[in-house]
């Protein structure tokens, strides 16, 4: 039977690209989106692009039972949507930080919560173990003050990743992956502050396939690795 993965923030940026490498490896790719447009879908064969909202439990119910009715297993859940934007620690407002927070940590939790479900329900073997690889953040390490609400979630990311490998081992496989920045090609890149650079120790930012490759690595061999936190970031954390 053929291998199922969800992809959530998997219309574009890098959750496109992931989306696209999941297809390559022969898996049925769900991809969720919320405010992005559907991409060209001569681009890449999805299985099925859904549309909610990560935030609401009640659309994150929905979503895995329509999972559990059209393809009766799980193998790979990819938590990569998110947001990220700049705002000053005095104008951060309740709203913000709630939207840091339900969007980038409490939509990981609950999805982690109902793929983990879906997944030991239909675990066939010891040999294909399920996995959940949670994109969190260098932000999370690193004290970037323009971005304190987003930081704090995704550290919270770090966190979740660590309980749930140990909470669901030896059954599903639980890792997080924190990038720097990356370079999406074809894509506006508008978050992005060139001058960062110089700091990077390697003298440039990374691109998708660093982060494709090693997700291709996790669900094709590995078998053992679990609750650890891989950073990708041309050893910007160095400094």
């Amino acid at each position: 039977m053929k291998k199922t993965a969800l992809v959530t923030g998997g219309v574009r940026r890098l959750g496109r690209d992931i989306a696209i490498e999941l297809d390559k490896l022969g898996y049925d790719v769900i991809v969720t989106y919320n405010k992005s447009k559907i991409p060209d879908v001569k681009k890449v064969n999805y299985a099925v692009a859904l549309k909610i909202d990560v935030t609401n439990t009640s659309e994150i119910k929905n979503l895995f039972s329509f999972i559990n009715k059209r393809y009766k297993r799980l193998d790979v859940v990819i938590n990569n949507a998110g947001i990220f934007r700049n705002i000053d620690f005095f104008k951060i407002s309740e709203k913000d930080f709630d939207e840091f927070i339900n969007t980038n940590l409490k939509s990981q939790f609950f999805i982690s919560q109902y793929a983990s479900k879906l997944m030991l329900k239909n675990k066939t073997s010891d040999i294909n173990v399920p996995q959940i690889i949670n994109i969190a953040s260098l932000g999370a390490l690193q004290n970037w003050t323009g971005y304190i609400p987003y930081s704090i979630s995704k550290s919270g990311v770090i966190k979740l990743t660590q309980q749930l490998a140990k909470r669901l081992a030896p059954d599903i496989l639980v890792n997080s992956i924190s990038p720097g920045t990356i370079i999406i090609e074809n894509d506006e890149n508008d978050t992005v502050n060139f001058n960062e650079m110089k700091k990077y120790p390697m003298k440039k930012f990374g691109d998708a396939k660093d982060i494709t490759s090693l997700i291709k690595f996790l669900v094709t061999e590995n078998k053992f690795i679990t609750g650890h936190n891989f950073i990708v970031d041309g050893g910007k954390l160095l400094n």
